[in-house]
């Protein structure tokens, strides 16, 4: 389960989304460690979308802002809470009762951070910010692209 958390985190491609991994505990270590890479190199695999190895800034970015369209239900240019807390866009709609709570929970963690002027909503201009703050946080090396080590290394 821990996987799917962390796969439906990390498609909002907003700041702090890698960095939102929650382990479970309910399946051994090494079993966590197993999920978390695969689910990381699936997260890299979306991003990087001409496969060559790496993810630029541009391709970050672009999935980044289809990822806001989708949450951006009633198409005002921003993401309410409660249409970033929709499990529909997250693409996590067959999960147990329990297993969505703690969903939410990292969810509203995560809009809590990204609501930098907390009024309830998410701008373009937030998440254009959170982008670049999450771009550069995992571009460990600066060379303006992200490999799946550097993404590996901030899910640690």
């Amino acid at each position: 389960m821990a996987r799917v958390f962390w796969a439906a985190s990390m498609a909002v491609g907003f700041a702090c989304a890698v960095a939102a991994f929650v382990s479970f505990g309910s399946a051994p270590a090494a079993a966590q460690s197993n999920d978390k890479d695969q689910a990381v190199q699936l997260v890299f695999q979306r991003f990087d979308a001409n496969g060559d190895g790496k993810i630029t800034n541009a391709e970050f970015m672009k999935i980044g802002d289809q990822d806001f369209l989708a949450f951006d239900a009633n198409k005002d240019g921003s993401v309410s809470k409660k249409e970033f807390l929709d499990p529909k866009p997250h693409h996590l709609v067959n999960v147990s009762a329990a297993d969505l709570a703690e969903a939410v929970k990292i969810w509203t963690r995560q809009f809590d951070q990204l609501d930098t002027d907390k009024n309830g909503v998410l701008s373009e201009a937030e998440h254009q910010k959170a982008g670049k703050r999450s771009f550069a946080h995992m571009d460990a090396n600066k060379d303006g692209a992200i490999t799946l080590a550097e993404m590996k290394a901030v899910a640690k």
